[in-house]
């Protein structure tokens, strides 16, 4: 025999041998390893018994993890080359090849010990690397299933957010559809323009014609304007009145107080322009006072007191023997309607009775009026209450022609106009100075028109 060890025809075998069992000691040290960590989560790492380099407890049963309960199907985890702490030390001779490693749930506290034990057995360098891999994994694995109650519980309000935006959305399409006119929103359809269709604007009274829209409306802030009249009359006959002749005398009379005082002789003389004048000659008064003549429509009684001077004053003069003429404007269009002349005193001294105290009615004297009719294209006829013309006649001439109209809310210029047959020329000719609220004409509620063109 020689010291010198030549290979034989049955080293291979042996060699095999030991290779296969060097396998299967690192499949235990890679078990005990993943099971080391788990413990260590439990409180059993750093427990004595237990040193700092992996040297554990050597109590029978240490190394033993086959008391797991196995609860979940068991996992293929491939064997990982392990170094052995000490090359004399033999290993395990249980097999080659892959190992098949429960998965459990958290270990119980038994688990978590004899994991511990394990995990201290005295093996390092790779064999530690390989367990920090398996505890990782189970720690993943453990957290997993910790949140798995989290999960469960997050369920319905999930669903109850789902449900929320699912009807938040129905709502909005809803609302859209019904903004849009309800029409579908398909692809492809024209797309509304964001900007609002330009409004048609139209005239409330057509110009063709003087009849009044349907439905005017008042402005909201009126703002009075001479009335106007519409384009389409500019081709008919402008409305004319002519005047009494100048110098055509339409009443006539003498005056004389109660005790005959006071005298004279009056006339109404017409001037030509549609105005007349009085004329009075053979004035004499014995009364200390100013004597002066006015019209009236109401006759009052001698010695009343007067409440307005009346229309067409003309003053007479103060006592005097020697007769006096003079005359004085008539501003009226169509005095007739001023059936009385009244003679009152104007002026009077503190001590005067007060018979002939100023403002005192001296004399009365009916006044009987001819005046001519005039020629106009213009001759009123009431024909009934119509829209917008729904006033009143207040007053009406000898032959039972229109002669005043009261407007009423909501009248208009050329409703008016029609309702009488004539145009708003005429209206305003008759009416000069007739002012209206809007491009409508709109009158003023209560205003009083004239209609006779006698009466101007």
């Amino acid at each position: 025999m020689t010291d010198d060890h030549t290979p034989g025809p049955h080293d291979d075998d042996v060699e095999r041998d030991g290779t296969a069992r060097g396998h299967e000691a690192h499949g235990d040290d890679a078990a005990a390893a993943e099971q080391a960590p788990v413990d260590a989560r439990d409180g059993t790492a750093g427990r004595p018994g237990t040193d700092e380099h992996g040297g554990g407890d050597e109590r029978p049963g240490a190394d033993d993890t086959s008391t797991r309960a196995t609860t979940q199907p068991t996992e293929v985890q491939p064997a990982a080359p392990t170094a052995h702490t000490s090359a004399d030390e033999p290993a395990p001779t249980t097999g080659a090849g892959p190992r098949l490693v429960p998965w459990t749930h958290r270990p119980t506290t038994s688990e978590g010990t004899a994991g511990s034990a394990a995990a201290s057995s005295g093996r390092s360098g790779a064999a530690g690397a390989a367990g920090a891999t398996g505890a990782a994994a189970a720690s993943a694995d453990t957290d997993s299933e910790d949140d798995e109650p989290g999960r469960r519980r997050m369920r319905p309000a999930a669903i109850l957010a789902v449900v929320g935006g699912a009807a938040v959305v129905a709502v909005v399409l809803g609302t859209v559809l019904a903004f849009s006119g309800g029409g579908p929103l398909a692809s492809g359809a024209p797309a509304a323009t964001s900007e609002p269709a330009s409004p048609i604007t139209t005239s409330a009274r057509p110009s063709t014609s003087p009849t009044p829209s349907a439905t005017p409306t008042a402005s909201a802030s009126p703002s009075p304007r001479a009335a106007t009249p519409p384009p389409a009359e500019a081709a008919e006959e402008a409305p004319y009145v002519t005047p009494v002749a100048a110098g055509t005398v339409v009443a006539e009379a003498d005056v004389r107080s109660p005790k005959g005082s006071i005298a004279f002789h009056y006339r109404v003389v017409a001037v030509g322009d549609g105005t007349f004048s009085t004329e009075w000659s053979g004035y004499t008064s014995t009364l200390p006072v100013t004597v002066q003549l006015s019209y009236f429509e109401i006759a009052p009684a001698v010695f009343d007191g007067l409440t307005s001077p009346g229309d067409g004053v003309a003053v007479l003069g103060g006592p005097t023997s020697a007769p006096t003429s003079g005359s004085a404007p008539l501003p009226i269009g169509q005095p007739s309607y001023l059936g009385t002349l009244v003679v009152s005193t104007a002026e009077a001294a503190p001590d005067v009775p007060v018979e002939i105290s100023r403002g005192k009615v001296l004399a009365v004297a009916p006044v009987r009026w001819s005046v001519p009719a005039k020629t106009t294209n213009i001759v009123p006829v009431d024909g009934g209450v119509a829209n917008f013309a729904n006033g009143v006649v207040t007053a009406t001439t000898a032959a039972g022609a229109p002669k005043r109209y009261q407007v009423s809310t909501g009248d208009t210029a050329d409703a008016v106009a029609a309702r009488f047959g004539i145009t708003v020329s005429a209206l305003i000719y008759l009416n000069q100075g007739l002012e209206v609220i809007d491009d409508e004409q709109r009158l003023f509620d209560g205003t009083e028109l004239l209609l006779d063109p006698d009466s101007l």
